[in-house]
């Protein structure tokens, strides 16, 4: 195992490959460059010449905090997922033993040259070498277009569905909530912060999906902790779990005999069937029916009729 320490190039600070995993992960360049010590030191404690045994993508993911960083190191040449494990490129040459023994006598030589006159009075700005320059302005924010936004979040929801976290989304067609989201400052790195969080959300009784992530608030509520505790039971009062603590049909018939047996209840329905019979003795009888002539009578009447106008002449 090497030493204590790792060596950082002062070139790495604009390298092509620092920009790209920029772009790929939605970080800024200094975050990924701290990221990439964190993961440097964890692979020189706990891998033999670059190599850690038995790691996946899903391990660097959360040594670093970020989901998809391991996936976007891969895409830039910087990171290589095994068999064995994980691996870093040219560790030989830039981590090692003999490597750092090569740094460190690099820089004795550079102090040796450019020792300074002890009557020479220091540089103000580099007399502690440890202090950050203030006249290096601090590199520019990325901004992502869409189509490089999209890329680094279907990366990040995949590495979170091989997880077992969200369910997997195969569509070619980012959601149509996407194109209003990323429109939104400062969506893009919310939600990937929303895509660590969720394995934390107990609400949903199935994995989320990047719709809904894609949706008009989620993020937010997710951020804010109210996916985290579980889902009521639906109507309130029933407990969870289908037919789980409800009432078998021979404790509800003896539940009806005992209501039908008590007297409290026998007295107010006596009462309710004494009123109803006193109501119907009161109520007037009802009409009789209309007479409805039969068909003899009418041919009676037509006849009678009918000799009433011939004898006055109409007929």
């Amino acid at each position: 195992m090497a030493g204590n320490w790792i060596k950082l190039r002062h070139d790495s600070l604009d390298a092509p490959e620092l920009r790209r995993a920029a772009r790929a992960t939605g970080l800024d360049q200094d975050q990924v460059l701290g990221k990439m010590c964190r993961l440097w030191c964890w692979a020189d404690r706990h891998g033999v010449d670059g190599l850690v045994k038995a790691a996946e993508l899903v391990d660097v993911d959360e040594q670093v905090g970020h989901v998809g960083f391991g996936a976007a190191l891969v895409s830039v040449g910087w990171l290589s997922a095994q068999d064995e494990g994980v691996v870093i490129p040219n560790w030989e040459r830039h981590f090692s033993d003999s490597a750092k023994a090569r740094a460190l006598g690099a820089v004795r030589a550079e102090k040796h040259r450019n020792a300074r006159s002890v009557t020479q009075p220091p540089d103000p700005v580099t007399v502690n070498a440890h202090q950050i320059r203030l006249d290096n302005p601090p590199p520019p924010l990325v901004v992502a277009t869409p189509e490089e936004a999209a890329g680094t979040l279907r990366a990040a929801w995949a590495a979170a569905a091989r997880a077992g976290h969200v369910q997997p989304y195969r569509a070619k067609a980012m959601p149509d909530g996407f194109t209003a989201r990323i429109a939104e400052p400062g969506w893009l790195e919310e939600a990937l912060r929303a895509i660590e969080h969720l394995p934390r959300c107990r609400f949903f009784d199935t994995p989320p999906t990047l719709i809904q992530l894609c949706g008009r608030g989620f993020v937010t509520k997710c951020l804010a902790g109210q996916y985290d505790p579980k889902k009521p039971a639906k109507g309130g009062s029933h407990p969870p779990g289908g037919l789980e603590g409800r009432r078998t049909a021979e404790e509800a018939a003896s539940e009806w005999t005992r209501g039908a047996n008590d007297p409290e209840r026998q007295r107010a329905r006596q009462a309710y069937l004494d009123a109803k019979a006193a109501k119907a003795a009161n109520r007037p009888p009802p009409p009789p029916p209309a007479e409805v002539p039969d068909e003899f009578d009418l041919e009676r009447d037509r006849v009678a009729l009918v000799a009433q106008l011939r004898k006055q002449g109409v007929a």
